[in-house]
């Protein structure tokens, strides 16, 4: 499994490879939007993991520009932030973690799902 990872935070990078258990898994860090548009095109991931307090673009632009590049990549977006209104998020089929709430198992949860498997419903 590859994982692209946007974010300048090391407390979501090292939540994010905790949650991989597979020995093979790989992560790439991307610290700002326009690192992650790149990687999206250029690499062949399995999930990117968006922090939306990552620098550079607004959370919901870079996903949709991550969408428009691979469309077939799933995305979790993730924030330590408070309580925020995911409606645009879920509509663009995003999962959401919101890490401040310490419920990291819905992220864990998407890191060890096969690509392609279904997805059971909003994490939250």
């Amino acid at each position: 499994m590859h994982v692209i990872i946007c974010t300048d935070s090391l407390d979501v990078v090292e939540t994010v490879r905790r949650g991989l258990t597979a020995e093979s898994a790989r992560t790439t860090v991307c610290e700002s939007g326009l690192e992650l548009l790149a990687a999206a095109r250029a690499l062949s991931a399995d999930l990117a993991v968006l922090d939306l307090d990552a620098p550079g673009l607004n959370g919901l632009l870079l996903i949709s520009a991550v969408q428009e590049l691979a469309p077939a990549l799933p995305i979790v977006a993730v924030s330590a932030r408070g309580e925020q209104d995911v409606r645009p998020l879920l509509q663009k089929g995003v999962r959401y973690v919101n890490l401040s709430r310490g419920l990291l198992q819905p992220l864990f949860a998407e890191l060890r799902r096969p690509r392609g498997a279904a997805v059971a419903g909003p994490a939250r």
